[in-house]
């Protein structure tokens, strides 16, 4: 190699490998690798009509009105300004917390993702939601009326348990944000690094909504979309630990 060539290759490196990092596996792919993964939208992948396809088995959100796409260093979709998010069908993502197939001492589910707020909200509004008016109240993680973020589920279809943060939210920055349900123990909210849980009269199962699945919006209502940016948004049938939950944000922290 000659001298020039050797110069060029130094001067290089440090952007190349920059690159590199911000694709590699450990930065985009490490929900796969969750235990009983239920869907993954990294945002970056859309089938030819445009929908948001699920990592892996080809299944996509609808994009209902004009859902714009973004790159921070990762994909991400923005909901809200009018009737803006994306939906897919009424049968998709029952995570009642009772599969069989999941070891049953992490029998459960978690859903999150990470999550950008542009405005504060009116009424009570979603990032991720599968739940609608009484007897479908499911699941959902988003925002209420007194700004604190919230996770709710509902194991009757008609009554809610929530939990809600005590820390201030934060407009222009990305949060990851994480609803954890443990049967008959508890339901967590995990913001960036705190936690915060409810333990009383949790329910032995999530009743299964037949709400469609959404994200940005809540209550099948056009009145709740929530003015946000989504990306990374993910569901596992399984209760992932705080350590767990931990290290995916560190590994996908925004660039």
């Amino acid at each position: 190699m000659s001298a020039d060539t050797a110069f060029e290759v130094g001067r290089l490196y440090g952007p190349i490998n920059t690159i590199a990092n911000l694709f590699s596996v450990a930065k985009k792919d490490v929900f796969i690798g969750l235990p009983a993964l239920e869907a993954y939208f990294p945002m970056s992948l859309t089938g030819s009509a445009g929908e948001c396809r699920n990592h892996g088995d080809g299944l996509g959100l609808l994009m209902t009105g004009t859902v714009t796409a973004g790159y921070d260093g990762n994909s991400y979709r923005q909901t809200g300004n009018g009737v803006n998010y994306l939906r897919l069908g009424s049968t998709a993502f029952d995570l009642t917390g009772t599969e069989t197939f999941v070891n049953p001492a992490i029998r459960g589910f978690t859903i999150g993702g990470w999550f950008y707020l542009d405005s504060f909200v009116t009424a009570q509004s979603a990032f991720i939601s599968k739940h609608g008016p009484s007897p479908e109240f499911g699941y959902n993680l988003g925002l209420l009326t007194n700004d604190k973020l919230y996770f709710q589920m509902s194991g009757n279809g008609t009554s809610n348990n929530t939990i809600a943060s005590t820390a201030d939210t934060v407009l222009g920055e990305w949060m990851f944000l994480v609803g954890r349900f443990t049967p008959s123990v508890e339901i967590a909210l995990f913001v960036n690094g705190l936690k915060f849980t409810n333990t009383t009269s949790i329910p032995a199962q999530c009743n299964a909504s037949l709400q469609d699945f959404e994200i940005g919006r809540y209550f099948n209502d056009d009145a709740r979309v929530i003015d946000a940016r989504h990306r990374d948004v993910f569901l596992s049938r399984a209760i992932l630990s705080d350590e767990l939950i931990q290290e995916v944000r560190q590994a996908t922290l925004p660039t």
